[in-house]
């Protein structure tokens, strides 16, 4: 059996165990991929967590709602003019914006055009959640990979999520930077997402692990809440390499064997499991160790 006929029999057997549940009736499970200042990797990780995803047979829309820095359509191979800021604008609605991406990918692209400020309102924001939040006839999870920053909009999006992937860099600065975006977007309430610190580009699990015991120690100690280790990403020159690919969907080819890829394999068999028991609002916290890779 070939890998491409192994994927579509996963996909059959996971569409199979859904059981009599209509997708329609329940809405995807939605993952923000956030970093606390640019440079961090959020584009790469929430890129390949969403191939990783759907090669597990998962149905994935991936949205680039980074407005200062979009990359997604970058690393997928291609090049859309209408995207996430239509759907703010309410010029256009997902459904007609969405592209078909890499393995079977959804792939809400951002636009080319710089997003208006005036164009995030909480009305804006609040129509794009919706319209994500309707795709349960079209996808399992939908991954937002939201860039950087602590502002009203990645407040929102962290707000309707039911996981947060915090990527970090392992230095103590960036560190620092994550705790205070974790204090600045929950410091008056405990996140209802899971919360999931990603420590980026580290050599060894030892030092993923540290980056997790530092942010928790933090959280614990200042704001009344803690989060949880998941596993580590070792560092992976190959990620890189590939992503430097010019428009190619090979940014998403690295070798089976390589450890990013292992890794993020063992991330998406993984989060599933952590979110399918989390009812709506989320009330736990889970870390995600470490990440290989800037993006």
């Amino acid at each position: 059996m070939n890998p491409d006929q192994a994927n579509d029999l996963r996909k059959l057997v996971l569409h199979a165990v859904r059981g009599a549940v209509a997708p329609e009736s329940r809405p995807p499970k939605l993952v923000v991929v956030a970093g606390a200042k640019g440079g961090v990797g959020t584009t790469t990780v929430a890129v390949h967590l969403s191939a990783a995803l759907a090669r597990e047979g998962h149905r994935v829309v991936l949205v680039d709602a980074d407005f200062v820095g979009p990359d997604v359509s970058g690393l997928c191979g291609f090049d859309e003019a209408h995207g996430a800021a239509d759907v703010l604008a309410g010029r256009r609605t997902v459904h007609e914006v969405l592209v078909r991406g890499p393995l079977g990918m959804q792939v809400l692209p951002a636009s080319r055009e710089r997003v208006d400020p005036n164009d995030c309102t909480p009305q804006a924001q609040e129509r794009l959640l919706a319209q994500q939040a309707a795709l349960g006839a079209h996808a399992d999870y939908v991954l937002i990979d939201a860039g950087s920053g602590s502002g009203r909009v990645m407040k929102r999006f962290w707000e309707a999520a039911d996981g947060v992937l915090l990527v970090t860099h392992a230095d103590s600065v960036a560190v620092m930077d994550a705790y205070a975006v974790i204090k600045l977007i929950c410091g008056e309430s405990p996140p209802r997402a899971a919360l999931c610190a990603l420590a980026n580009c580290v050599t060894d699990d030892a030092m993923g692990d540290d980056v997790h015991a530092r942010l928790d120690r933090a959280c614990r100690r200042f704001l009344g809440f803690g989060i949880d280790a998941i596993g580590n990403v070792p560092f992976d020159p190959c990620v890189p390499r590939a992503a430097a690919e010019t428009r190619s969907s090979a940014a998403l080819a690295t070798p089976p064997t390589a450890a990013a890829t292992t890794a993020f394999e063992r991330l998406a068999a993984e989060l599933p499991r952590r979110l399918a028991n989390v009812a709506s609002p989320l009330h736990i916290h889970f870390t995600l160790g470490s990440t290989s890779h800037a993006g």
